[in-house]
């Protein structure tokens, strides 16, 4: 393994992975700067809900973003009902606060957050890549260069585009802020499951003791907006706003790093589509691709790219599951929840979906022969693809 330079790292984008990445790499004693296209670290609001292991991965430092706490789940499929009381809690939390925070602490440790400054194209060099960035208040164009550079731009990434590293696949996203159901307590989120409706589910998260978001995950940007109008009239939520994203699918492990002529070029986030694709949740998992792009980085270890590819490779398997799944296949699997299978799911987060498996499996052996027929088609390529990029 060969130890990169450590002492130049440049980063595009303030998403909060190239945030969390720029405070990483500080503290490892590396000069780290951060380009961002916006005038100032003010991203939009969304509210996320997110396992306790993103405390884990972050540390206090995520604490003031945190605004709610969940202790139960309550899942619905036609008439039928299930409820989960959750060992440790999950968090709600602000996506825009946690950006914010994460600049503050970057800041504090010497990065160098340059806004108004959009990275436009790239060049290689016998000392590593020359960046283009420009500026929208008519600035003169200038010129980095840099023998590492990650590109945390989001989802229609510059930087993976400049090298031509490929667009993600994305899904839209849209919910609504509404008033908390009074039959709602503030400690619990709602999920229902209506296949026809979106390969996914809608959910109701309570984020403060009086206002919830109402959402889903779709598959056509208008019609996913009907589906959740019609969700709304439906069960009496008014909406007081909303909100929406295109977000990223992870559909197979493309390596987040690249050589450029003598430099390194990384993604991190969105940008790689680090997502876990049953909940479509990345907000842990792109904290986890940042530690693992930190210690390519410093010691040339590519060990943390691995463990995260299967953990991904295991929420893909789950999901190509469920899209065949009908309100029957539902219905049936609820009827399979018993008392250990309520255990499993309430002592293991989707943040460690091995774990959570087999304890499933073991609980209700018939989970695992009501998967089988639709996973055992996709193991062989899943195989085939971690041996081709791991050895």
């Amino acid at each position: 393994m060969v130890k990169h330079n450590t002492q130049d790292v440049t980063i595009v984008g303030s998403s909060a992975a190239g945030l969390y990445s720029a405070c990483a790499l500080a503290e490892r004693g590396a000069r780290v700067r951060v380009f961002e296209a916006s005038d100032a670290i003010a991203p939009l609001p969304r509210t996320l809900i997110v396992t306790p292991e993103m405390l884990e991965v972050v540390g206090p430092i995520a604490q003031p973003a945190i605004i709610n706490t969940i202790r139960r789940f309550e899942l619905f499929v036609d008439d039928k009902c299930a409820s989960i009381n959750l060992s440790t809690p999950d968090l709600v939390i602000e996506r825009s606060i946690l950006m914010r925070v994460l600049a503050e602490r970057a800041r504090d440790l010497g990065v160098q957050i340059v806004l108004d400054s959009r990275f436009v194209a790239l060049e290689p060099e016998p000392g590593g890549l020359r960046l283009a960035i420009e500026s929208t208040r008519g600035r003169p164009r200038q010129t980095v260069l840099t023998p590492n550079l990650i590109g945390a731009d989001g989802t229609f990434s510059r930087v993976a585009r400049a090298i031509d590293w490929g667009m993600v696949h994305t899904a839209p996203l849209v919910q609504a802020v509404v008033k908390r159901p009074p039959d709602l307590a503030p400690d619990a989120v709602r999920v229902w499951f209506v296949p026809e409706e979106t390969p996914y589910f809608y959910w109701l998260i309570p984020h403060s003791e009086t206002e919830a978001v109402a959402g889903l995950i779709g598959e056509v940007g208008r019609t996913t907006r009907l589906c959740l109008d019609r969700f709304l009239q439906k069960h009496r939520l008014p909406a007081l706003s909303y909100q929406a994203a295109r977000i990223p699918l992870f559909t197979g492990w493309v390596p987040p790093h690249r050589r450029f002529s003598n430099s390194n070029v990384y993604l991190v986030g969105d940008a790689c589509a680090h997502v876990k694709v049953t909940t479509v949740g990345g907000l842990v998992t792109g904290f986890k691709g940042a530690q693992a792009v930190v210690e390519a980085i410093s010691t040339g270890s590519t060990f943390r790219f691995w463990q995260l590819a299967k953990e991904l490779y295991l929420h893909l398997l789950v999901r190509m599951t469920l899209q065949r799944f009908t309100c029957a296949d539902y219905r049936a699997l609820f009827d399979l929840l018993n008392r250990r299978s309520m255990m499993a799911l309430s002592e293991n987060n989707r943040d460690n979906a091995g774990r959570l498996l087999l304890r499933l499996f073991l609980s209700e052996p018939k989970l695992l022969s009501k998967g089988l027929r639709h996973l055992l088609p996709h193991l062989v390529r899943i195989r085939a693809e971690m041996g081709a990029s791991f050895g």
